[in-house]
């Protein structure tokens, strides 16, 4: 079933990627026992109320990011889970982190498996200007960029080193009374001791590639251009990957969890690697504004995860 407001988007989206049916009353997904998983791509203040209602309806979900925008969602969430594994249902929940997926990641995992000291980790993010209108920006709606998408690059951070963020500073270039807080310095420490630097920047040009990486390990160095081509230097027997384009792991996202779904299995991604890197958006927000390094295990310390 595809599910939009709309009627005609609906009809629109059913026709293009083979869809059985159309609706525009959401409910109807819930009541139909033939859907077994759902998949949500709505505006980011819906995403958390849709995956609570997906799991207590016993089904499996995916979810566009961010999973929810705030600590009350997330707790309710994860309250969804227990109660749906203490009834001994196990839902695969799946938040939509496609850069791990892509081939020149999990190409920089393969080359740095076997490390025996933490990695030191850049990502610069060209993420370009969003009017400051825009629904995004809304703390209530969108719950601004660095939830909606710096997120993306905390999981790609997480997925590399292999460990879970300990730690986050963050700080906001500073601009007008109507700032966007969208353009950010975001400094993580890992419990394995690795280190990273999230450059989100909206103040850059388009001409200059939107995505580069960076991963300093053991006196050899990854760099990572826009999805398109992988660089090692220092690495025996690896110098370059490249794909003819830019490729950041969106087919491979969806075609594994679909597989998942049909076959079973463990999680692509685990349940607390996605809450780490949630919680670590938030506490980015919560540093830049009150101007502190956080740590994520005390400052979440009642959290029921």
């Amino acid at each position: 079933i595809a599910a939009r407001t709309n009627g005609a988007a609906a009809t629109h989206i059913a026709q293009k990627f083979g869809f059985a049916n159309a609706t525009t009353a959401v409910d109807e997904v819930w009541a139909d026992i033939g859907v077994n998983t759902v998949f949500i791509a709505t505006n980011h203040n819906s995403h958390a109320a849709m995956v609570e209602k997906a799991l207590k309806s016993g089904r499996n979900v995916f979810v566009e990011k961010p999973l929810c925008l705030n600590i009350d969602e997330l707790t309710a969430i994860c309250s969804q889970i227990r109660e749906a594994t203490r009834d001994g249902a196990t839902p695969q929940i799946m938040v939509g982190f496609n850069r791990r997926f892509s081939p020149h990641v999990r190409k920089m995992k393969e080359l740095l498996s076997g490390r025996s000291e933490p990695l030191a980790m850049t990502m610069t993010v060209n993420a370009g200007i969003i009017p400051a209108n825009h629904w995004v920006h809304d703390p209530q709606v969108g719950g601004g960029r660095i939830i909606g998408e710096a997120c993306h690059f905390i999981d790609l951070m997480q997925f590399i080193s292999g460990s879970l963020v300990a730690s986050v500073n963050c700080q906001f270039m500073q601009k007008a009374a109507n700032d966007t807080f969208d353009t950010a310095v975001i400094s993580l420490g890992f419990a394995d001791g690795s280190v990273g630097v999230v450059n989100y920047f909206a103040n850059g040009n388009k001409a200059f590639p939107k995505e580069t990486m960076q991963v300093f390990s053991e006196g050899r160095v990854l760099t990572l251009d826009n999805f398109i081509r992988l660089e090692g230097h220092g690495f025996q027997g690896f110098s370059s990957y490249k794909t003819w384009s830019q490729d950041k792991g969106h087919a491979a996202q969806f075609a594994e969890f679909v597989t998942l779904i049909e076959k079973g299995g463990k999680p692509l991604i685990s349940f607390t690697e996605i809450v780490n890197s949630t919680l670590a958006s938030f506490a980015a927000i919560k540093s830049g504004h009150e101007h502190r390094n956080i740590l994520i295990n005390k400052e979440f310390s009642d959290f029921p995860v």
